[in-house]
């Protein structure tokens, strides 16, 4: 029972660490391939810049034809997506979406028809509160947590 508690703890420090070591990378601008080391997806360069994340109170007002989309990264399984970054409006534009990936498996549990269905082209603009950034988009959608990720089709921008 101790080894097995001593490995547990072991377990979540050395997740704490890779996590913490992952925020660097994506801070010093350092992709990888799309669902590889734990990622998500995969982005065009980055400049290197890390802001701090957003307070309630500054709460970014939605627009028409956004929705939100709720994967669980806890499992460590990828979104599936490849992005490119829009630094200009601190947004991720969806270039393809990859077979298996959770977003590819979010899509294909929605009803035929439905407005929620996420495409090449759409934009995400806000994961789980933070928005604005690429860099702190692409920090939270590496999250081994479940993701509440905000969609812009092409038509909202």
């Amino acid at each position: 029972a101790i080894l097995a508690q001593c490995r547990r703890r072991l377990g979540a420090l050395l997740r704490q660490r890779r996590d913490a070591l992952e925020v660097r990378r994506v801070a010093r601008g350092s992709f990888g391939a799309m669902g590889g080391s734990g990622s998500c997806c995969s982005c065009e360069d980055d400049l290197g810049h890390f802001e701090e994340r957003k307070t309630r109170r500054d709460m970014r007002r939605r627009t028409r034809g956004e929705f939100t989309i709720v994967v669980d990264r806890r499992g460590g399984e990828g979104l599936g997506i490849d992005a490119k970054q829009d630094f200009e409006r601190g947004m991720l534009q969806i270039r393809n979406i990859t077979p298996g990936g959770l977003v590819d498996k979010w899509n294909q549990s929605q009803p035929e028809g439905s407005c929620e269905v996420v495409r090449p082209g759409m934009r995400v603009v806000e994961v789980n509160g933070r928005y604005s950034s690429t860099t702190q988009l692409i920090a939270a959608c590496r999250e081994t947590e479940v993701l509440h990720i905000t969609i812009m089709p092409e038509e909202g921008i």
